[in-house]
C-alpha cells in the first residue's frame, strides 16, 4: 500500500510458530450479546451505537461468508479502540474499518468488483456485485455502508489470497486479514497479529471462549494480565531507558488505551496510586484522589498497582502494572487472579503510546515477566534483523 512502511523490527518480533490456533466462532450469532461485547473494547461509544453495529456486522458477514467477529475486530483494531464512523485513517483509510477507496477504485464500478484468481494453472476472472450502495468517500464515513463494503472486500481477499501469495513477494502471514491492510504485497504480519489478538477479546467477552489457560510457575498459578493471550512484548527487562541512564525493570506488552488490566495471580493489594519524579518517591491514594494530580506531575511510572502473591515454598512475589489509565483497586483488597487492577493508559510517559508495563519482583531479585508467563505472553523484545 503506498505511504505504508513496515516497522521490521516489530515485524522480526514474533514468528508465525509461536500463535496457537485461533478460536472458532460459534455458529449462532446472538446480535445483543456482540454489541455489549463491543460497547465493552470501545473506548467509547454513544448509547445503542454498539447494538447497531453488531446488527451490521451480522447481516453482512453472512451475505459475504465472513466471521463476524474478525469483522468486529476490524472495527476495533483499525479505529484504535475509538470505534467511531468518521475515522480517517493514516494513509487514507476511511470509516469503522480503514477503508482505502484508491486500493479498489479501479476494479470496483458500476457495482461490481472485479478480481482474478489463478485456478488449475491459468487465471480466472471472479466479479462480485457490490451494488447496495456508491462506494464513495462520504459513504465510507457511514457505519453500515462501510461494514457492508469491508464483509465483501474480505470474502474477496479470502478467495484472492492464495493467488496474491504466489504472485508477489510477501512476508510470511497466516490470514488473508493482512491483505486487507496491505493489499497485494503484504509486507508485516504484524497488523493481522493485531487484528487477531482482537478478534480472540471480542469472543472472550462475548463469552464464546474462557480466558487463557493459567501456567504454575515458581510455585504460583499465573494467569494472563491481558485479554486474548497470548500477547506481544514489546520491551524487555533490562532495555536502555533515558538514553542509558536507567535501564528497564520489567515488560512492555503491546496495548490499546482502556484495554482492562488483570491480576496474573491471587494476592492482596500492597500499593495502589502513583510515582512521582525522584527516587523511589512513591505515593499511595484512593480511587477517589486521582484526579488531584495533573499527569504532567507524575514520574516514569504514573499510576501503579503492586500485588503480593504468596508462594508455598520461598519468597513472596510482587507483581506490578505501571502507566494506568484508572486505577480500580485500593490498598489491603484482595485480588483473585483475573480480577481488574486498572485500565492500559500513558501515565508518566512523555512520548510513548500506550502500553502496560509489568513488573514481577522477589525479595532480591527482579524476575524477567516474559519468562516467567511464557505462553501468556509471547516474543523477542529485541530481535536481531
Amino acid at each position: 500500500m503506498p505511504g505504508m512502511r513496515p516497522n521490521r523490527i516489530a515485524t522480526a518480533r514474533v514468528s508465525l510458530e509461536e500463535w496457537p490456533v485461533e478460536p472458532a466462532s460459534p455458529a449462532e450469532i446472538d446480535v445483543d450479546r456482540l454489541g455489549r461485547s463491543l460497547d465493552t473494547m470501545c473506548d467509547y461509544v454513544p448509547p445503542g451505537r454498539s447494538l447497531r453495529y453488531a446488527d451490521w456486522i451480522v447481516r453482512y458477514a453472512q451475505q459475504f461468508g465472513e466471521d463476524p467477529f474478525l469483522l468486529g475486530a476490524l472495527v476495533y483494531r483499525q479505529t484504535l479502540g475509538t470505534c467511531r464512523p468518521d475515522y480517517e485513517g493514516p494513509y487514507g483509510g476511511l470509516g469503522l474499518t480503514d477503508i482505502r477507496r484508491e486500493m479498489y477504485a479501479d476494479d470496483l464500478r458500476d457495482g461490481t468488483l472485479r478480481y482474478r484468481v489463478r485456478q488449475g494453472g491459468r487465471w480466472v476472472d471472479r466479479s462480485v456485485r457490490l451494488d447496495r450502495f456508491p462506494f464513495a468517500g462520504p459513504r465510507l464515513r457511514r457505519a453500515e455502508e462501510n461494514l457492508y463494503f469491508a464483509a465483501a472486500l474480505l470474502s474477496v481477499w479470502r478467495d484472492q489470497h492464495a493467488t496474491v501469495d504466489e504472485a508477489f513477494t510477501q512476508v510470511p502471514h497466516r490470514h488473508y486479514v493482512s491483505h486487507f491492510v496491505w493489499g497485494d504485497r503484504v509486507r508485516s504480519d504484524r497488523d493481522e497479529d493485531r487484528i487477531l489478538t482482537d478478534r480472540r477479546r471480542l469472543l472472550y467477552h462475548y463469552g464464546a471462549v474462557g480466558a487463557a489457560e493459567p501456567l504454575r510457575r515458581l510455585g504460583v498459578l499465573f494467569g494472563s494480565p491481558l485479554d486474548g493471550a497470548p500477547r506481544v512484548v514489546s520491551s524487555g527487562l533490562g532495555s536502555e531507558r533515558d538514553g542509558g541512564h536507567r535501564s528497564h525493570r520489567g515488560v512492555d506488552l503491546e496495548s490499546l488505551p482502556n484495554e482492562p488490566v488483570r491480576a496474573i495471580a491471587d494476592g492482596r493489594v500492597v500499593f495502589a496510586g502513583i510515582d512521582l519524579p525522584g527516587h523511589q518517591a512513591h505515593r499511595p491514594l484512593r480511587r477517589s484522589q486521582y484526579d488531584s494530580v495533573g499527569d504532567v506531575e507524575l514520574g516514569a511510572g504514573g499510576r501503579f498497582v503492586c500485588i503480593a502473591h504468596d508462594r508455598p515454598e520461598g519468597d513472596p512475589l510482587r507483581s506490578c502494572y505501571m502507566h494506568l489509565r484508572t486505577v480500580e483497586v485500593e490498598f489491603g483488597q484482595q485480588a483473585a487472579r483475573g480480577d481488574i487492577v486498572g485500565t492500559v493508559g500513558r501515565t508518566g510517559m512523555r512520548s510513548s503510546a500506550a502500553h502496560l508495563h509489568l513488573e514481577l519482583h522477589g525479595r532480591d531479585e527482579l524476575y524477567d515477566a516474559s519468562q516467567v508467563l511464557r505462553g501468556l505472553i509471547i516474543g523477542d523484545p529485541d530481535p536481531e534483523i
